[in-house]
């Protein structure tokens, strides 16, 4: 991995830790509950392919600073970098929460979720950072490796419901996070074919 890569990718995970202070900050705010939200039950094993989701979050990033070619890193920063500036700016000017249910089971699954809502406060709810990265992730993951799309489908859709079943966001805030997924990728592709930009890499 070249100099560059390494820095753009420390910058990456400096910009994605800033998620922690900022819901800490956030206070107020609305919900954006549906009548549908209300019909979804918790379920507390969702929080496995939750924490998955968490886990992509920062292998991607290190994944495509190793192996993604340059023009495909380029983008896939830009990307990354302004997904994660746009909810960051929403989550400051607009915020929004979710109401959690009481855990009263004590199982693993529940414990665990019993954690996360400990260390995860219910506020940055809309867009949904967890709809956000796996889209985004799996867009670029698809397209650097086509090959494996069933496994990036299915594991993107079992991290998205995890999100509604483990009570964390609702529908809205999933729409909005998978709407600036696809704008940002959308956005990383144009700039790079646009300008032709070699920020993070040695070649064009």
């Amino acid at each position: 991995m070249s100099y560059r890569r390494s820095l753009w990718l420390v910058v990456i995970l400096i910009v994605l830790l800033l998620y922690f202070p900022i819901n800490r900050m956030v206070h107020d705010g609305v919900q954006l509950l549906l009548p549908i939200d209300r019909l979804i039950p918790l379920f507390p094993p969702a929080i496995v392919p939750y924490l998955l989701g968490d886990a992509l979050f920062i292998g991607v990033p290190i994944w495509a600073a190793i192996r993604a070619k340059p023009r495909d890193f380029e983008a896939y920063t830009i990307s990354i970098l302004l997904a994660t500036a746009v909810s960051y700016f929403v989550y400051l000017v607009f915020p929004t929460f979710v109401t959690r249910p009481e855990i009263t089971s004590s199982d693993a699954f529940s414990r665990a979720l019993m954690i996360l809502y400990r260390t995860d406060k219910a506020y940055n709810a809309a867009p949904s950072g967890h709809a956000l990265y796996t889209v985004l992730s799996f867009l670029y993951l698809e397209r650097w490796k086509p090959n494996y799309r069933p496994i990036w489908i299915a594991a993107a859709v079992l991290i998205l419901l995890s999100t509604l079943l483990t009570r964390q966001h609702y529908v809205l805030d999933l729409v909005s996070g998978i709407a600036l997924a696809i704008l940002a990728y959308i956005a990383g592709y144009f700039a790079e074919k646009r300008w032709a930009l070699t920020l993070a890499s040695n070649q064009k």
